[in-house]
C-alpha cells in the first residue's frame, strides 16, 4: 500500500463518526438510497412543500406567470419551504470525507505525473 492510501485509510477512520449519513439505502429498491433528513409533518405539509416547489419553479421558467393572488401572497413562505427541504437534503459532514477523498486522489495525480 502507497504512503497517500495508508494516509487516506487513517483519515478516514480518523474521522469516520464526524458525519451522519445523508443517504441510506433504499429498504425496498435495491442499489437506491434515500435521504435521511426529509421529512415532513404530514400530508398537508407534503402538499404545502411541493406546491411550493412547483410554484417556484413555474415562476423561475416564466417570472411574468399570469397573476394568481393567492400564489403570489404566499410565495415568501414557498421561499421559505424550498429553502428547508434544501437544508434537509444537504449532507451533514459527508464534506469532510469528501476533502480526504480530493486530497487523497489529487496527491495521486501528483506523484504519477
Amino acid at each position: 500500500m502507497n504512503p497517500n492510501e495508508e494516509k487516506l485509510i487513517k483519515d478516514l477512520r480518523h474521522h469516520a463518526n464526524d458525519h451522519t449519513p445523508t443517504l441510506v439505502p433504499h429498504p425496498w429498491f435495491k442499489d437506491k438510497f434515500q435521504p435521511t433528513f426529509f421529512y415532513v409533518d404530514g400530508h398537508a405539509d407534503l402538499l404545502l412543500t411541493v406546491r411550493a416547489l412547483i410554484y417556484l419553479s413555474m415562476r423561475a421558467i416564466n417570472p411574468e406567470l399570469g397573476p394568481d393572488e393567492v400564489m403570489e401572497r404566499n410565495e415568501e413562505e414557498f421561499i421559505h419551504q424550498a429553502l428547508i427541504v434544501a437544508n434537509r437534503l444537504m449532507p451533514n459532514g459527508e464534506e469532510a470525507l469528501m476533502d480526504h477523498l480530493n486530497r487523497f486522489y489529487r496527491e495521486e495525480k501528483n506523484g504519477h505525473e
